[in-house]
């Protein structure tokens, strides 16, 4: 399937939900490189880290796919990384780099959807008119 030749059931780009989905990779990325490589004294334990994973994995699918309100859930969870990591990123200067790369993952996913969704917006109030 290709990147930017594939559509969505409305007839829109699947460009900026494969974004997404790319930038939930590097969330769970992010995280993993937390638990195996982090250099804070006090960091997020194995259970912790697969919760906070769980999220970003569930919806790559159905982004795959391009379903709308997987998007819809995807954006709310990159809000949550968005403040989760510049929280920590505040906090923890050890491990700020990761926490920085999952606020940008999440901050670039979010606009992503953004993106996505004033275009279903607009395509669709121009079917109504």
């Amino acid at each position: 399937m290709s990147l930017t030749g594939a559509k969505t059931a409305e007839g829109l780009s699947l460009l900026p939900l494969r974004l997404m989905t790319l930038m939930n990779g590097l969330v769970i990325t992010g995280y993993l490189g937390l638990l195996f490589a982090g250099n804070a004294e006090i960091r997020p334990g194995a259970l912790t880290t697969v919760l906070m994973l769980l999220p970003a994995a569930a919806v790559i699918p159905g982004l795959w796919r391009g379903h709308y309100k997987t998007m819809v859930w995807a954006a709310l969870f990159e809000l949550f990384y968005l403040l989760v990591a510049s929280t920590d990123a505040w906090a923890e200067p050890a491990d700020r780099g990761w926490h920085l790369l999952i606020a940008a993952a999440a901050t670039v996913g979010f606009l992503a959807a953004w993106w996505h969704s004033i275009k279903r917006r607009r395509l669709l109030k121009a079917r109504r008119a």
